[in-house]
């Protein structure tokens, strides 16, 4: 009977999406001594307490969940479907729901997908020999993932340990990390269909619904911790919060591996382990030459780091060796500050940082010790920029300044009060320079979930972008604020009298005929006055605006001439 058994497996198993699983199993059937681990099952169901149908089939799914808790686990996406569609779950984080309901093509409730594109159907089609069959498929890769409530218990921290426990190649893989409610239980139904008890109920994906990008490819022995935080909310109760993590081809849809969190700590998987996990400050685009990074380290072995040695160098010039000395527990973090470092700028630059010892020894595992910064020459733009900022969900943390060369703040901006707003800001620059952005975030984590920030010049050139960061992100620009063509168009611009309080007026030579306009803009790119003139002959062309009901501030003028552009800037009164 058990040989019957296997080779059913493997048949049923040939006739599915998923190939890969069955050379999986035949290598299982063979006698394969690969050092995969055991599988934990996910089952992500779509369900909704104003479902008729839900109601009738969850009571047996989850107690057949809850049978077999040691080699499956789920998680509840609820819907807002059928009518009213007031499911209290759904309406707590309708973004996230949809982001998954999108992701299958999901068009009825209740709904399995069981590993992914595994299997899938309604829960009632779900029994104790499918769950054996989808469990008896190796995994590669093993998970561990910690969950902790911070002191006043409004936000949780989690920590994930993901090895690869055999070769994976995969084009898209990605980490998805859920935090879940195991049990909420209402003294009355909350929607139409009479339920009252729901189980693992996401709450939260992390650090988006798009998950983590990994590498595409791992080998065996090769590791990776990550880190995650939520600001709780809508958690009905603490004690039942839990976070499930799980890896899954992003293109197929097949999820190779998950686990649940428990508050165990996490098990180190060397003695002697410190971890070179992000360089910040770094620009991605230079031309001042000059920089000065900061580098975070994590102690990723079980014996506590008392000293190390870091070396760094920019584009192959002189290594510099800084010998770190303190006292790092298991997933404790320094950062080291490094003074401004000065380089010739090239086309394509390397900022190379590496940890060459550990506790006066090597370090157990060499494949996360080193950081590769590339960073290139600065764009130089003859014409202005435009930056959108992309706000997260607490945009009261976000501010920026722009500098020139010398260090002068020209333009500043935030904090802002609307979150997941885009705001639309004219740069500012006021004279050929090299100018430098930094983005700040008074709450360390960058520009969180869908936040960013870009650069745009031209029609559509992208100067940088970014919004992954901790405090602060710096990139710098080179801007030509007239160039031989441009002179050829239009000299002797004078904006006048400044500051204003009335009237501004506007006046330029135009060198020959052109179409020619002039705009007032606020600071945030918003335009508030043109004079849009049409074809000019050459000569002396002049414009102007009744200001006096602007507020006090600064503003930008630009005049357009010949499909050039020039800002300047006017303060009003």
């Amino acid at each position: 009977m058990y040989f019957s058994n296997l080779f059913y497996l493997s048949f049923k198993l040939l006739f599915m999406k998923k190939f890969t699983l069955f050379i999986a199993v035949a290598l299982l059937l063979a006698g394969s001594t690969y050092a995969q681990s055991q599988r934990m099952v996910l089952a992500e169901e779509f369900t909704s307490a104003t479902c008729g149908p839900c109601a009738s089939q969850n009571p047996a799914f989850d107690a057949l969940l809850q049978q077999n808790a040691d080699v499956i686990t789920s998680i509840k996406y609820h819907m807002s479907w059928p009518s009213p569609g007031n499911d209290p779950m759904y309406l707590q984080n309708p973004t996230d729901n949809n982001a998954r309901r999108a992701y299958y093509g999901i068009n009825s409730v209740p709904h399995v997908h069981m590993d992914g594109a595994w299997w899938n159907g309604m829960p009632s089609q779900v029994n104790q020999a499918r769950i054996n069959m989808a469990a008896a498929v190796p995994s590669p890769f093993s998970i561990q993932v910690q969950h902790q409530l911070s002191p006043n218990a409004d936000s949780i921290y989690i920590t994930t340990l993901i090895n690869a426990t055999d070769n994976v190649s995969s084009g898209d893989l990605r980490a998805f990390v859920v935090v879940i409610e195991k049990h909420i239980h209402f003294n009355s139904p909350p929607g139409t269909n009479g339920e009252r008890d729901f189980y693992n109920v996401m709450k939260k994906m992390l650090p988006t619904n798009a998950g983590q990008t990994l590498p595409s490819s791992f080998t065996t022995g090769q590791y990776m911790i990550l880190t995650n935080k939520w600001a709780l909310e809508n958690v009905y109760d603490n004690s039942e919060l839990a976070v499930v993590v799980f890896i899954q081809d992003y293109a197929t849809k097949e999820v190779y591996q998950a686990a649940i969190s428990s508050t165990n700590a996490i098990t180190p998987m060397f003695t002697n382990d410190a971890e070179l996990t992000n360089v910040y400050y770094a620009t991605d685009k230079n031309c001042s030459g000059t920089m000065a990074p900061k580098f975070r380290i994590r102690n990723n072995g079980s014996d506590a780091i008392t000293s190390m040695d870091i070396s760094y160098y920019i584009n192959g010039g002189d290594t510099t060796t800084i010998n770190w000395t303190g006292n790092l527990d298991f997933l404790d973090v320094a950062e080291i500050q490094l003074p401004q470092l000065s380089f010739t700028v090239e086309d394509t630059n390397h900022l190379v940082v590496n940890i060459t010892s550990v506790n006066g020894t090597s370090d157990d595992y060499t494949a996360n010790n080193l950081i590769n910064h590339e960073f290139y020459r600065a764009d130089i733009l003859g014409e202005p920029a435009v930056m959108f900022l992309g706000l997260d969900d607490n945009p009261e943390q976000t501010t920026w300044k722009l500098f020139n060369y010398a260090g002068d703040v020209v333009q500043e901006g935030g904090p802002y009060s609307d979150p997941n707003s885009i705001q639309t800001i004219i740069l500012g620059f006021t004279s050929s320079s090299c100018y430098r952005l930094e983005i700040y975030d008074s709450g360390n984590d960058g520009l969180t979930g869908n936040g960013f920030y870009q650069v745009v010049y031209g029609t559509s050139s992208v100067a940088f972008t970014g919004g992954d960061f901790a405090d602060k992100d710096v990139n710098e620009i080179t801007y030509d604020v007239v160039g031989v063509e441009e002179q050829n168009a239009v000299n002797n611009i004078k904006v006048y009298p400044n500051p204003a309080s009335d009237n501004l007026n506007v006046s330029f030579m135009l060198n020959y005929k052109a179409p020619v306009s002039v705009t007032v803009y606020d600071m945030l790119g918003k335009a508030l006055m043109e004079d849009n003139m049409g074809t000019q002959a050459s000569g002396l062309i002049s414009a102007s605006f009744d200001i006096s009901n602007l507020q006090s501030g600064m503003y930008l003028v630009k005049v357009q001439a010949a499909e050039k552009t020039f800002l300047t800037k006017v303060f009003v009164k």
